[in-house]
Order: C-alpha cells, then sequence, then structure tokens
C-alpha cells in the first residue's frame, strides 16, 4: 500500500476541508487514483494537482465526481458545493452545503509586488508580504465563491482592518453581501475560506 500524504480533514459548520501534500511521484498517485483519468495538462506538476484533488475529493465525498460550470468553476454532480486551490506542493479542498470559495497561497513578496492590482493605494503603503498575501487569499476566496467572473477586486471587494495571526476570521463587504472568511496559517502558506 502507498503512503499518502494527506494532512488533515476538517469537518466542522456544515463543510469539509481537506488538505495534502505532494510528497509522491506521478506513479504512485496515478496508483493510488487507479480510475481518474488525467486531463491533457501541460506540466507533471498540473498533473500531480489534479489527481490529488480527486483523492482527496475522494476521501472526503466518496463516489462524487467533479465538472465545471462555464465560468471555469468546479462544481458536483451530488449538490455539494466545492472549492478547489493549490499552491507550491499543497492541495485544498473545501466541500459545503452552501456556496463555498477557497483559496490557498505561499506567502511570498509576489502578492506585496501586485497589489495595486487588487487593493487600494490607502491599503497596500506599508504592508508585510504576510498580510498582503492574506488579503490576496482572502478575494481569490470571495472571487471563487462568487462563481461568475467578472469582479474588480479593488472596488467589488473590501476587507475590514483586521490584525494579522497564525488563525482568525475576516469581514469583507463584497458588492452588497457581507461575507465572513476563516484563515489559517499552515507552514509558510495562509489558506482562506468562505461559506454562505
Amino acid at each position: 500500500m502507498l503512503s499518502m500524504s494527506l494532512q488533515q480533514i476538517i469537518k466542522e459548520n456544515n463543510i469539509k476541508l481537506g488538505l495534502w501534500k505532494i510528497e509522491e511521484s506521478l506513479e504512485e498517485l496515478l496508483q493510488l487514483a487507479e480510475t481518474a483519468s488525467i486531463p491533457n495538462c501541460n506540466t507533471e506538476k498540473r498533473k500531480k494537482e489534479f489527481l490529488v484533488s480527486r483523492l482527496l475529493l475522494n476521501n472526503i465525498s466518496p463516489n462524487s465526481s467533479i465538472t465545471y460550470n462555464k465560468f471555469g468553476a468546479p462544481e458536483l454532480d451530488n449538490l455539494q458545493n466545492i472549492s478547489v486551490s493549490h499552491s507550491k506542493g499543497l492541495v485544498a479542498i473545501l466541500l459545503g452545503n452552501k456556496k463555498v470559495g477557497l483559496d490557498i497561497e505561499q506567502i511570498s513578496d509576489k502578492p506585496l509586488r501586485l497589489s495595486s492590482k487588487f487593493m487600494a493605494k490607502d491599503v497596500y503603503e506599508n504592508l508585510s508580504k504576510e498580510k498582503a498575501t492574506l488579503i490576496w487569499c482572502a478575494k481569490e476566496a470571495i472571487y471563487k465563491w462568487y462563481q461568475k467572473g467578472n469582479i474588480n477586486f479593488i472596488k467589488d471587494i473590501k476587507l475590514h482592518n483586521f490584525e494579522i495571526a497564525e488563525k482568525g476570521m475576516l469581514t469583507a463587504e463584497f458588492k452588497t453581501e457581507r461575507l465572513f472568511l476563516n484563515y489559517q496559517k499552515i507552514n509558510n502558506h495562509y489558506l482562506v475560506y468562505v461559506c454562505k
């Protein structure tokens, strides 16, 4: 039996969240996945992420399969809602009875460099790379929750002020709606999700 790098499955508040650290070779993942067929992905990294997302789904919700809506958002055939994210060797999926959005991002300088594209100027001045990564991650989770594209990350998504922590909750105004997002730091990553 091959070992799996399934990190954790969290079941709370009507959601199921699974996290997997990819340490297996592509061949090992293909053996674990057995029946999964890989789409025509360009890189081995993408193939691994695809297989791991299916393995996670099978652990959390056996006999479910993923399809995609016209906006490219994943959907399940069993009427549950799903969101998928991956970053630097970690794959996460979130299932819920309500609409869900999930993002995981490695803490890096990239969100800080790109902050003018997703934050108002008064927000991104004097920002740390940790806080910039968490803000980017939260806005991506909301984008995935919305599932319809066409969002202006600066005008449509506004986060309330917060102090960064290892784990907590963020409040956001999205268009005319208030959303609450859970987040936690996992190694050198932030994971953020919303369920409403």
